[in-house]
C-alpha cells in the first residue's frame, strides 16, 4: 500500500494531467466545423440570432459554424439530438425558453436539463408582443377583450397563435385568457414565421410574437401591437403598454435565448465558447442589431446562466401548474 504522501502526489499528478488535457483541448478548439442545433425552424428570432452568432464565431474560430434547424415536438426533437452528441464542443444547442418549459409541461422528455446539458452562455432576453392584423377592428387590448367575450357568447371564439404546445407563447395566451376572463382558441405552429404569416392571411385572430419577428410587419403597417409581455415597456416599442399596465397579471416573464453543450463537455471549452460569444455580443454593431429587434444581449456566463436555468425551471413549473397546462396529448 502506498504511503499517504505518495497517494496525494499521485492524485496531484493525475489532476495536473487532466487540467493540461483540458487546457490543450481549449487551445485546439475548434479543430473542425462546429454544429449549432436549433430546435426551431428558419425565419424566427432564434434562427436570426443563431445565424448572426454563427457567422461571427466562424470568423473568430477559422472554422465553419453550421446552424442545423431541427424543429418539432415543442423543441424536444432538436434538444434530444444535441443531448446525444459527443461532448467535445463541436455540437452545441442554441435554444430558448422552451428548454425549461418542455420539462415543466410534459410528463416526460427524453433528456434532463440538469443531467444532460451544461449551460454555456445566455445570449439575450427577448420581448414579446400580442399582435393583430392592422385592419382588425381592435385598436386596444380592451377592444380585443370585449370582442372575445362577444365572440364566445356567439359561439365563434377568437383565436391566438403560438409556436407550439408548451411554448412560452402558449403559456402567455393561457395567462391572458385567465387574467382577462375570456376564451381564445389556441392554434399552435412550428415556428414564429408561420404564425405571423397566417395572422396576416386571416387564418388566426391574434398572435404572440417576439418583437424581432413582428418588427418588419409592424413597420410595414401590416400588423398592430396591442400589449407587451414583460415587467417594463420596450425601448423599441415604447408606445406599447405592458399587460401588467392593462390589468392582466402574470405576463411579466421575459423569454431568453442561450447556448448549452452536452454534459461532459470539457470545462475549458465551455469557458472558451462562453467568452467568445460574450465578446461577439458586446460588439457594437451586433448589440445594436439585436436591440433593434427588441432583443437585449446579456452574455451571462456558465455559472450565472446555470443558476438562471434552474430558477427559470421552477418558475415555469409553478406557472404551468397554476394554469393547468400540459403539453402531452
Amino acid at each position: 500500500m502506498p504511503k499517504p504522501a505518495a497517494g496525494i502526489a499521485a492524485i496531484a499528478i493525475a489532476l495536473t494531467a487532466a487540467l493540461a488535457t483540458a487546457d490543450g483541448a481549449a487551445q485546439t478548439f475548434p479543430s473542425r466545423p462546429v454544429r449549432m442545433i436549433l430546435p426551431s425552424p428558419t425565419g424566427g428570432s432564434p434562427d436570426r440570432v443563431t445565424r448572426l452568432l454563427a457567422e461571427r464565431l466562424a470568423q473568430r474560430w477559422g472554422h465553419a459554424v453550421v446552424v442545423e434547424n431541427r424543429p418539432g415536438a415543442t423543441t424536444v426533437i432538436g434538444t434530444e439530438l444535441a443531448a446525444r452528441a459527443a461532448p467535445d464542443g463541436h455540437t452545441l444547442l442554441s435554444t430558448f425558453t422552451s428548454f425549461v418549459q418542455a420539462p415543466a409541461l410534459m410528463a416526460r422528455v427524453p433528456w434532463d436539463p440538469d443531467r444532460d446539458f451544461v449551460p454555456v452562455v445566455q445570449l439575450i432576453r427577448s420581448e414579446v408582443v400580442l399582435v393583430v392584423r392592422a385592419d382588425a377592428p381592435w385598436r386596444t387590448l380592451a377592444d380585443l377583450v370585449t370582442a372575445a367575450r362577444g365572440a364566445r357568447d356567439a359561439g365563434a371564439p377568437l383565436s391566438y397563435a403560438s409556436f407550439g404546445n408548451a411554448s412560452s407563447f402558449h403559456i402567455y395566451g393561457e395567462a391572458l385568457k385567465r387574467g382577462a376572463g375570456i376564451d381564445l382558441i389556441h392554434v399552435p405552429y412550428k415556428g414564429e414565421a408561420a404564425q405571423i404569416t397566417d395572422l396576416i392571411g386571416g387564418q388566426v385572430s391574434t398572435s404572440f410574437n417576439s418583437i424581432g419577428t413582428a418588427m418588419p410587419h409592424l413597420r410595414s403597417g401590416r400588423v398592430r401591437a396591442l400589449a407587451l409581455v414583460g415587467a417594463m415597456r420596450s425601448r423599441v416599442l415604447p408606445e406599447v403598454p405592458t399587460f401588467g399596465e392593462l390589468g392582466i397579471p402574470r405576463l411579466d416573464v421575459s423569454g431568453w435565448f442561450g447556448i448549452l453543450a452536452p454534459a461532459g463537455t470539457p470545462r475549458a471549452i465551455v469557458e472558451k465558447v462562453a467568452a467568445d460569444v460574450a465578446q461577439v455580443l458586446a460588439t457594437p454593431d451586433v448589440a445594436e442589431n439585436l436591440r433593434a429587434q427588441g432583443l437585449e444581449p446579456t452574455g451571462l456566463g456558465p455559472e450565472a446562466f446555470a443558476r438562471f436555468v434552474r430558477e427559470d425551471l421552477v418558475r415555469w413549473k409553478g406557472l404551468a401548474t397554476d394554469l393547468g397546462i400540459r403539453a402531452d396529448p
